[in-house]
């Protein structure tokens, strides 16, 4: 027997049973609404494509923070448009910074619409304000989201004590370094796409913010503001005047949007798209 083999014999058990006692206390895995989520369209209505870049800021979260939550200010948005006879197509690629923001044939790859996008929806930059104790690569995420889960409101009692420590000891998740890198990804976006509308949405104010983060949020803030007067064709959405800094609109994280948040921003959202006409870009016809 190969060596490798025979370290493998000894090892899967102990795994095995590893996996059995952390699913019997998290809870069994959960699927991804938001992967699974097409949109609203349908025979008989006009038709906008929607392609959302971004964050966990897709999605609802009511209690912690949770990367498998269902869908959140979009999925109001498309009820709302259903009234005026627009259907949304939607899909969604995960991207947590500028840094990370893909190429062209990443995005085709992933991207589960019937045609080219109508509008890009890019919400990337909450990562630069938020702070954290701990390294938080993927298996660090995956424990603090299903112990969350777990959890349910309890979650709000242990927040009391953390956000202090992350406070005083805490760091930036990642380095703001400019907006660079999504001028470039706007730019390929364009070039790939050119009658889509690009709608960069300003990161959640955090609340309570920190600190050290607030200015860091103005100067995205402004970034994106100087990317969109610079480009044709680009916009802004920006519903932090909507949503102030009321936690009852977040998770415990200050973050991200609960039910209440998700409503306030998808009515927007929708009102924007009806004022701008995006929708009608399937005919090539725009505002």
């Amino acid at each position: 027997m190969h060596p490798s083999n025979a370290m493998r014999l000894v090892a899967d058990p102990p795994r095995r049973l590893a996996k059995f006692v952390y699913r019997a206390a998290v809870g069994p895995p959960v699927a991804d609404p938001v992967r699974a989520w097409r949109g609203t369209a349908r025979d008989g209505l006009d038709v906008l494509r929607m392609l959302h870049v971004g964050d966990c800021g897709v999605r609802r979260m009511e209690t912690s923070h949770d990367l498998y939550g269902p869908p959140g200010y979009p999925l109001v948005a498309a009820e709302r448009l259903l009234r005026d006879g627009v259907g949304i197509e939607f899909s969604h690629y995960f991207a947590v910074s500028f840094e990370r923001l893909p190429d062209v044939e990443a995005l085709r790859e992933h991207t589960r619409l019937s045609g080219d996008p109508d509008m890009v929806l890019v919400q990337v930059g909450s990562a630069y304000t938020r702070r954290i104790l701990l390294p938080d690569p993927r298996r660090v995420h995956q424990l603090r989201d299903d112990v969350g889960r777990r959890v349910g409101r309890l979650v709000f009692a242990f927040y009391k004590v953390l956000r202090p420590c992350l406070r005083l000891f805490g760091r930036h998740s990642a380095k703001y370094a400019g907006a660079e890198q999504l001028e470039a990804f706007v730019d390929r976006t364009q070039r790939e796409w050119p009658d889509a509308r690009v709608v960069l949405v300003a990161p959640f104010r955090r609340s309570p913010g920190y600190a050290t983060g607030e200015p860091i949020a103005a100067r995205i803030e402004a970034d994106l503001r100087a990317l969109a007067a610079s480009r044709p064709g680009v916009s802004v959405f920006d519903a932090n005047d909507d949503l102030g800094r009321d936690p009852a609109l977040r998770c415990v994280t200050g973050y991200n949007l609960n039910g209440l948040g998700c409503e306030l921003v998808g009515m927007k959202l929708a009102g924007w798209i009806l004022a701008h006409q995006v929708y009608e870009a399937v005919s090539g016809l725009w505002s």
